[in-house]
């Protein structure tokens, strides 16, 4: 049942991606992103009970057991509340005409790294706790999504001249 919804969930981050990139603004490359999912998915649990066994023997079990609920509440609250706050720059800047594709993305990292933090285990936590700082939220949105525009539609600069023909006789 839960591996169910974390494929419902991966496929609806994997349709948001695509569908930034069919708008031409964002260009993502999906197919490293389905291989870091691949990867999370493998090595994640193994290294989480390594984690778990390590750390509780040096700090206690009702110590980790602590921490895993709070990180929990933590990723809860964090999910809610940066919802709202990108839900607002994102209406700002479409009341101002601008594409708002940074802050989809950047919502989207977010909203990933309050799953990582529902998620009990150390790894997850401190992967997402990297992602929550802004500067490298940023270099993760460079490094997987560039700007420019792609496909066979190109824009032309310069001046439109709009002719109509008709026979002279």
């Amino acid at each position: 049942m839960l591996s169910h919804y974390f494929s419902v969930l991966i496929y609806s981050i994997l349709s948001t991606i695509e569908i930034l990139s069919i708008n031409d603004s964002v260009r993502v490359d999906i197919m490293n992103i389905k291989k870091i999912i691949t990867i999370f998915v493998l090595l994640v649990p193994i290294l989480e009970i390594v984690l778990f066994v390590e750390i509780g023997s040096i700090i206690g079990s009702f110590n980790t057991i602590l921490i895993i609920i709070i990180t929990a509440f933590l990723g809860i609250y964090l999910i809610k509340y940066n919802a709202s706050i990108y839900m607002s720059e994102i209406q700002g800047k479409l009341m101002r005409g601008i594409r708002p594709d940074q802050e989809i993305l950047s919502g989207i990292v977010i909203f990933i790294c309050g799953i990582l933090l529902l998620i009990p285990g150390f790894l997850t936590d401190s992967i997402s706790a990297i992602f929550l700082f802004k500067p490298f939220r940023s270099y993760l949105i460079r490094k997987y999504a560039t700007s420019g525009r792609t496909g066979s539609r190109r824009r032309t600069s310069g001046n439109v001249i709009d002719v109509d023909h008709t026979e002279d006789k």
